[in-house]
């Protein structure tokens, strides 16, 4: 692009408008607008070649793909891609548009919460907040993190920030993942059809994949028989990877020793789910990834991909595998 050819013009959802002042100055050449989560399909938006999507709704994206012709490209402001679909999106991706994920946003906030998660549960806190609402006296011992082993499944981004974090603090990090090759920052990795070997020596386990057809609720029953009874299992993937009766029945039963909850199949958590009140668990609304250094994350890596493709490059996070959906 040339210092007087005018940039592309760029979608960004309006919850995102904030970044448009900077994303401007950056690129004074190129055109910024925002739009709703629902409205009326202006025609300003139909000549657009690139959109930064974050709450925007079915109606509105669907209209904008079936009406602008140029829309080459598509970032979304998430760190997976199960949550899109639908024949129209398929017949965009077979013409040829690229949708990519934010790959480095979410990634420092969700490993935080996974080794907090861990830490609390090494230090008792659940046990020690029980006591204190009681108004009990009791001195618990801790577990050691240092020492302990975390079978992290996902070694894509979010799981590598987790990885290394473990490995930090003096833990031994074992990924899985599809085919079972080596991941830099994990002790050793295995492939998924081998998990069960490995689940008896981790005392944390951590989902942390992507939502596909052939994941969706793998994480059964015989998986949480293989745990070790002090094991806790953390879940910042998505909620439909486990069979939620056989987590019920692990935790009650003392089969392990707790969980920590942060998705859900159905989200909001319906108030009469059973998951509130499991004991040694902890639930929370899905906020694992939420920090207040999102928005500068999610800018840097919309800009890092703008610039490559401004640049005639590929973008980075791209889906790679649409019928699994990621």
């Amino acid at each position: 692009m040339s210092d007087t050819t005018p940039g592309p013009h760029v979608l960004i959802s309006e919850n995102l408008a904030g970044m448009r002042p900077d994303l401007v100055a950056r690129y004074p050449r190129c055109r910024f607008t925002a739009v709703p989560d629902a409205g009326p399909l202006l025609p300003d938006y139909l000549d657009a070649e690139v959109m930064l999507r974050s709450s925007m709704g079915e109606e509105m994206f669907d209209g904008i793909l079936a009406n602008a012709p140029k829309l080459r490209w598509v970032q979304i402001t998430a760190a997976g891609f199960d949550w899109v679909g639908g024949e129209l999106f398929q017949r965009r991706l077979a013409e040829g548009l690229l949708y990519t994920r934010s790959p480095h946003s979410y990634n420092v906030p969700i490993a935080e919460y996974v080794i907090a998660s861990a830490l609390l549960h090494a230090r008792a806190f659940p046990a020690l907040r029980e006591a204190q609402d009681r108004h009990e006296w009791v001195r618990l011992v801790a577990r050691d993190f240092i020492g302990s082993t975390m079978l992290v499944f996902g070694t894509g981004s979010i799981g590598g920030e987790v990885a290394w974090r473990a490995r930090a603090l003096g833990a031994r990090a074992i990924g899985v993942n599809r085919g079972g090759g080596a991941v830099e920052g994990f002790d050793r990795v295995v492939p998924a059809g081998e998990a069960r070997t490995v689940l008896p020596e981790a005392d944390w386990v951590v989902l942390a994949m992507p939502l596909t057809p052939e994941n969706r609720y793998f994480f059964d029953a015989e998986h949480f028989a293989a745990m070790k009874e002090s094991a806790v299992l953390i879940n910042v993937g998505r909620g439909a990877l486990v069979v939620e009766d056989a987590l019920v029945d692990a935790v009650t039963s003392g089969t392990i020793s707790g969980a920590v909850l942060d998705v859900f199949e159905e989200e909001p958590l319906p108030a009469a789910s059973r998951l509130w009140g499991l004991p040694r668990t902890m639930v929370t609304p899905h906020t694992s990834f939420r920090a207040a250094g999102n928005i500068n994350r999610l800018y840097e890596d919309f800009c890092a991909n703008f610039d490559r493709f401004l640049a005639g490059g590929q973008p980075v996070g791209a889906m790679r595998q649409p019928d699994l959906g990621y």
